[in-house]
């Protein structure tokens, strides 16, 4: 497993959020579906961790 992929997991996201690396840039795909609350907890986590080194999609 990849450093995000173990992120992703050890914080509980990995069951609503994906992972990949476009051009360079970190690209973090969060399920549209999910509770509103859960896509902000997932949001300020990526963002604590990553910064804006990181994109942050909701589909």
């Amino acid at each position: 497993m990849n450093y995000e992929s173990n992120f992703l997991t050890n914080y509980g996201l990995h069951n609503y959020v994906s992972f990949s690396r476009s051009s360079g840039a970190n690209v973090f795909s969060i399920r549209g579906t999910e509770n509103p609350k859960m896509i902000g907890h997932a949001r300020t986590i990526i963002s604590e961790m990553y910064g804006s080194a990181s994109t942050i999609v909701v589909n």
